[in-house]
């Protein structure tokens, strides 16, 4: 049985936060404060070590946050099929 690590496929439910291998997914396209959802996501522990964002632009201001928190970020191609790329933080 062929496996696809990168399967970022959305949760029939609409749901906003699920689960991959790659990580946790938190779509935050059309929230009014999409990084203090993201920050609130890295503060409540519910992701160990990678959290895929889908954000309507590159949220340039979340780097200093993270940063500050200990975390990496990279822009990658997260399909998602409604949505197309992403960025991934990380536990630095």
């Amino acid at each position: 049985m062929h496996h696809d690590h990168h399967n970022h496929t959305r949760p029939a439910d609409g749901s906003r936060v699920w689960r991959s291998e790659d990580g946790l997914h938190v779509d935050v396209r059309g929230l009014d404060e999409p990084l203090t959802t993201i920050l609130r996501t890295i503060e409540s522990g519910e992701a160990s070590s990678a959290i895929i964002g889908h954000f309507d632009s590159e949220p340039i201001m979340l780097y200093p946050e993270l940063e500050e928190r200990g975390w990496t970020h990279e822009a990658m191609d997260a399909q998602c099929g409604d949505c197309e790329g992403g960025f991934m933080v990380r536990r630095g």
